[in-house]
């Protein structure tokens, strides 16, 4: 059984990742033109609104999902 807890610490992790991955686009040069563009200021946007998810279900504790 899942627990709120556990699910909001992989939403946690997961957007952690999502936003790291949109940095690392910028850091590596890999995107065409440089600076960050609409869509990953979308994305950390998302990322930092799952991050506030995650919290939100961490503090509900150990009930099941």
């Amino acid at each position: 059984m899942v627990t709120k807890r556990q699910l909001g610490i992989f939403v946690i992790t997961l957007s952690i990742a999502g936003i790291l991955g949109v940095v690392a686009v910028d850091i590596f040069d890999a995107g065409q033109w440089s600076g960050l563009g609409p869509l990953q200021q979308g994305g950390i946007g998302l990322g930092l609104g799952g991050i506030l998810v995650g919290m939100i279900l961490v503090r509900l504790g150990d009930r099941p999902a």
